[in-house]
């Protein structure tokens, strides 16, 4: 079983050596990408996760599949297989986010669309969660095909979900009962 704790304490202290180093926008860029990476790539997310796969062959692994890691998350990954946590990268990338927007006073809020938002579109969405949250965000888009028109918003554990495929599956339910 997988802790936040574990994964926030990993998160702040690659936080913090990214401020020291001035690379915190690359550095949640850069995890991010692993992070999407390994999960289309479920095989390699596998493979890193199995018990009995042999820490050397991770780490040759890594280098393979990541040839351009920067040195400080090489140095994660290094970290993460020797102390078996490697199915944790997902974890550490969500508190990484969280621990930047804490230091930098800004929320995460993530909107998933069926089709991209233009941009008077995210301003204006922007600019409502600000003053309905009473604090800067920093939309993270997500496409999702299936749903139909709307967004789902996601932020701080809540969801607003104004699809209209959960538009439709309200009245469904209401015509059922």
């Amino acid at each position: 079983m997988r802790s936040t704790e574990v994964a926030r304490r990993y998160a702040v202290a690659l936080y913090q050596l990214a401020a020291e180093e001035g690379t915190v926008a690359q550095t949640q860029e850069e995890l991010q990408s692993v992070v999407e990476d390994t999960a289309q790539a479920r095989e390699v997310g596998r493979y890193l996760a199995h018990p009995l796969v042999d820490r050397a062959r991770k780490a040759e692994l890594v280098d393979k599949v990541f040839p351009g890691l920067s040195e400080r998350i090489r140095n994660l990954f290094g970290l993460l297989i020797r102390n078996r946590r490697e199915s944790y990268l997902d974890l550490i990338y969500g508190e990484f986010v969280s621990a930047r927007a804490a230091a930098e006073g800004w929320i995460p809020v993530r909107v998933t669309t069926a089709r991209p938002l233009e941009g008077e579109e995210r301003d204006r969405l922007a600019g409502r969660l600000e003053r309905a949250l009473g604090r800067r965000v920093r939309l993270e888009e997500r496409l999702d095909d299936r749903l139909l028109g709307g967004a789902r918003i996601e932020t701080e554990g809540r969801v607003l979900d104004g699809s209209l495929r959960a538009r439709l599956d309200g009245l469904r339910a209401q015509l059922e009962s």
